[in-house]
């Protein structure tokens, strides 16, 4: 299913979704839980593993919320990724694809992560919370975080006492590599009623200093994909369905800083960048004026951005559509008055992609594409580009 859950037919041939299961499992449910809409099994066990199931390299994984499929071989883990993906765009978007997508991997499935957060308890210790849970997991150490971030993790776990007494002030952490990527960086997020200017934490503040850059609550960076290998196959991806299609404007809606829309300009494109977060689009403007880029950067709502666009008269060869995981259901009806050639939809929820895709393809547009991009590699998670085309 789309939550990564496994799938099983129960004695008399009810479905139930089976969290922690996969395809091949052989497995012994002890009681079910019935939900609107579904069924889960609420205990298990399991009689004989599938042959892709191999033990995790993290210890905590099976509690962790985060990397639900590191039981799971990797290559299988692609495999179910493509399925999950083919049975959204059938189940929501009644769209049947001739093969299963492609998908692309790029660099290491261990350690990829550049962006961590992590959440604080009471006592000043540093975790993730577990699987659909808000029980802290303890985190010294983090298989999938990118090397810098899980030795500052190590520092944090080995804090004094007295420094974890300030660390418990903070409400979250958020660990990141640095623009360079040589060094790790950290901002801490007070609880409320807390305040980071509190001068009783400058020894916390100078032995994290001594690790990290420390930056103030909402310092941080932009918005930027957590596996840089494969955002960066993504963008290939999309800049050449751009030049293949001839395409010298385009608009390019939730662009962040400009993931996709920098290097569109870059290999010549004329385009306008449409970001509601002021900080994303100064970081966008500021990269496009040092790069003497033609692009217009409007610091904006989507949707009121199309308006303004479309009664102006604008169009555009290229959209770019790369929304947040709840989709774009109020920008698409907007989206029919500009009447783009092409559209590349990058989704990271296939069932919000199906939805959109099935509302675009009945505004007259056709699916041309659908190719999967592995950018959480140990999690039921993927990324999707569909490349549409208009009427």
């Amino acid at each position: 299913m789309p939550g990564g859950a496994g799938f099983c037919r129960l004695e008399g041939g009810q479905s139930a979704f089976v969290e922690g299961a996969f395809p091949g499992d052989r497995v012994r449910v002890h009681e079910i839980e019935s939900k609107r809409g579904y069924v889960r099994a609420a205990r298990w066990e399991l009689e004989t593993p599938a042959p892709e199931r191999i033990e995790p390299v993290c210890p905590v994984a099976d509690a962790c919320g985060g990397c639900d499929w590191m039981r799971l071989e990797l290559g299988a883990q692609r495999r179910n990724k493509a399925a999950i993906v083919v049975e959204a765009l059938e189940r929501t978007g009644r769209i049947t694809l001739a093969a299963a997508p492609e998908v692309v991997a790029r660099g290491e499935p261990l350690h990829y992560r550049t962006r961590v957060r992590l959440h604080v308890d009471d006592a000043g210790r540093v975790g993730y919370f577990g699987r659909h849970s808000r029980a802290l997991v303890p985190a010294p150490t983090c298989a999938v975080a990118s090397v810098p971030l899980e030795q500052l993790l190590g520092v944090l776990a080995a804090l004094a006492p007295e420094l974890r007494r300030l660390l418990a002030r903070f409400e979250w952490l958020e660990l990141s590599l640095t623009e360079d990527a040589g060094r790790a960086a950290i901002e801490l997020v007070p609880r409320a009623g807390r305040s980071p200017a509190d001068p009783a934490l400058a020894p916390l503040f100078d032995h994290l200093g001594a690790h990290a850059v420390v930056r103030r609550p909402g310092a941080g960076g932009p918005f930027s994909q957590v596996n840089s290998a494969v955002n960066a196959a993504l963008v290939e991806h999309v800049l050449s369905g751009a030049v293949r299609r001839g395409a010298r404007t385009f608009l390019d809606l939730y662009a962040g800083a400009g993931n996709f829309g920098l290097p569109l300009a870059k290999a010549g494109g004329r385009g306008v960048l449409v970001e509601l977060d002021a900080r994303a689009a100064a970081a966008a403007r500021r990269a496009a004026a040092d790069q003497n880029l033609s692009l217009e950067v409007l610091a904006m709502d989507v949707v009121r951005a199309l308006e303004q666009l479309s009664k102006a008269g604008r169009r555009f060869d290229f959209v770019v559509l790369d929304p947040p995981r709840a989709g774009a259901r109020s920008v698409i009806p907007k989206l029919r008055s500009l009447r783009p050639p092409a559209v590349a939809y990058v989704s990271c929820d296939p069932v919000t992609l199906a939805r959109d895709l099935r509302a675009l393809l009945d505004q007259g547009l056709s699916l041309e594409s659908v190719t999967c991009f592995d950018m959480f590699p140990q999690t039921h998670h993927v990324e999707v580009l569909a490349f549409l085309a208009g009427a």
